[in-house]
């Protein structure tokens, strides 16, 4: 048995996201406005994962049965600003009367450590670390400064992600509360692709996600050997709230 859909949905606001400041694993609590957005996008969840498809054509999901059949599964990365967000989700799920099973906690959904980077803008680590910003810039990575490599990233999180999935239901849906660097590369790792080499997957914004579907056998194609589709990236319930 497996997830029927795979949500991955990054945390509200805080305000080292008003900042521009790298996060990584420092615990920043949800603000207002980022408490705010977990709720409308949890309403648009339910709509999306717990009542009947309006989706029409080839590659539109079966219209459900009934929101009874399974609900969705809640697993959240232990920051405070992601597992709050897990909370205000379970809540609106459980006010909308669809079965929510969590959200349980699972250290590897945790968001990348930034190294010498977390709490500082990239002026301030331009000023005070220029051959570690110089190399986090053209690579993305930066051993200088103690951040975590991608690929480990990846891994990690792709590793929770398949372990949650499986433990599902077939008529679940997994909801995954985590962090915009954490999801980008779990994501690509999901999907074969190797997140230290690729990097044409911007990370999502404050309360958007995304959107795996299962896909069918085939020896053929990556992607079905990976068993995942990327079915749509950085939605959400308002298109104006502030970015990556």
């Amino acid at each position: 048995m497996s997830a029927s859909r795979i949500v991955l949905l990054r945390h509200g606001q805080t305000d080292f996201n008003l900042q521009r400041r790298f996060q990584g694993r420092i615990d920043m609590p949800l603000n207002e406005a980022g408490r705010g957005q977990a709720a409308g996008a949890a309403g648009v969840l339910v709509s999306r994962l717990c009542e009947p498809s309006a989706e029409v054509g080839m590659f539109a999901s079966p219209p459900r049965r009934s929101y009874d059949d399974g609900g969705v599964r809640l697993v959240s990365s232990p920051l405070g600003r992601a597992l709050d967000t897990a909370r205000i989700v379970a809540r609106v799920f459980e006010i909308a009367g669809c079965p929510c099973d969590g959200p349980r906690i699972d250290e590897r959904l945790t968001e990348r450590f930034y190294g010498r980077f977390e709490g500082k803008t990239y002026e301030e680590i331009d000023a005070q670390e220029p051959q570690a910003s110089r190399q986090y810039r053209v690579s993305g990575e930066s051993e200088e400064a103690q951040v975590e490599r991608s690929e480990v990233v990846g891994a990690r999180v792709r590793e929770a992600v398949l372990e949650a999935a499986g433990d599902c239901g077939g008529d679940q849906s997994l909801i995954v509360v985590s962090h915009g660097a954490a999801i980008a590369r779990g994501i690509v790792s999901l999907l074969g692709l190797d997140p230290a080499v690729f990097n044409g997957l911007r990370g999502v914004d404050n309360c958007h996600w995304s959107e795996l579907v299962p896909v069918g056998e085939s020896s053929v194609k990556s992607a079905a050997r990976c068993g995942w589709r990327l079915a749509s990236h950085n939605i959400g319930s308002r298109e104006d709230i502030l970015g990556a």
